[in-house]
């Protein structure tokens, strides 16, 4: 124990003699030994060169010099009873600053309204959103919170997957009223090479978007090329061709029509991370919770399948 930490225990030791009368009395508050409580008295009358306390017929009484320690000891007993409460009331209403990051595609097309949710319920809590494709550090607490797609959990973040993130083929409904009016999906690989593609360029090749098209001989067939899927969507929208996007894209936007989803050998799984040691303060976990029940909830977007009236 720090010379800090020993202050504050003589003075809580002084504390509850003066309140008892006795040391064996204050032995029973501290839930310590007499042995002890002595030992702690004669350390801070030692520290402080002064008598504390007078040996009577009644007990221990109080000197002078003991009824000034006492007093700044009860207002060190008070000052902690007031923060612990504070910290208590922070508890039951957290408060303050959360820095969360995710991709630009699950902001805008997934994640938008479950942060308008989250401020709702809690709004003494500020949400600070960063949108990066690149994975922040929360190890240097960049971020408290992070929304990732990711096959594998960061071995020193602490969380939970939460759904896999499936992918299909989609094209603008207008074009493709064929497969609308006929309920028919893209079966075979010579149906593909027909279609004019969208795809990404090779700042997204570690996409496993990329590999397909090179696997399938596709990647010839793409005449547009862009570095971002909300990019490749827009484009798709707009009538530039089909691509392969994220069944959660797809789903909230009437304009896109699925020819072939979910494709199958694209799993990837979206994680809710945060750092061990922020784990359990207030803010964090009231937000991991509203979030892992949130994102849940709509699970079956991720993963391609038709979504659940809460």
């Amino acid at each position: 124990m720090n010379e800090q930490g020993e202050y504050w225990r003589d003075l809580r030791t002084v504390l509850a003699v003066a309140r008892s009368g006795s040391l064996s009395g204050a032995a029973r508050q501290l839930g310590t030994s007499h042995a002890t409580v002595f030992r702690h008295i004669n350390h801070i009358e030692e520290k402080l060169e002064v008598k504390l306390f007078e040996r009577n017929r009644d007990g221990y009484g109080l000197t002078t010099a003991g009824e000034a320690v006492t007093k700044l000891a009860e207002k060190f007993d008070q000052d902690l009873v007031v923060l612990e409460r504070q910290l208590l009331g922070e508890e039951l209403q957290p408060r303050g600053v959360v820095r969360i990051t995710t991709t630009d595609t699950l902001l805008i097309n997934f994640l938008s309204p479950i942060f308008a949710d989250l401020q709702k319920a809690y709004p003494d809590i500020e949400l600070e959103i960063g949108c990066s494709n690149e994975l922040v550090n929360l190890n240097k607490r960049e971020a408290e919170i992070a929304i990732r797609p990711s096959k594998i959990s960061p071995d020193n973040m602490v969380g939970r997957k939460m759904a896999d993130i499936r992918v299909g083929i989609y094209g603008r409904v207008q074009d493709h009223q064929y497969l609308l009016k006929s309920n028919h999906e893209i079966e075979i690989l010579a149906e593909l090479k027909n279609l004019n593609w969208i795809g990404p360029d090779e700042s997204l090749a570690h996409l496993r978007f990329y590999k397909w098209f090179q696997d399938n001989g596709l990647y010839a067939q793409v005449k547009t090329r862009y570095n971002s899927l909300l990019a490749v969507a827009d484009a798709v929208r707009n009538g530039g061709g089909v691509a392969i996007l994220p069944c959660f894209m797809a789903a909230i936007d009437p304009t896109l029509l699925a020819l072939k989803a979910p494709l199958e050998g694209f799993d990837n799984e979206l994680w809710l991370l945060t750092h061990p040691d922020l784990r359990k303060v207030g803010r964090i976990r009231v937000c991991m919770d509203f979030l892992s029940t949130a994102i849940g909830k709509k699970r079956n977007l991720l993963e391609g399948k038709p979504e659940i009236d809460a």
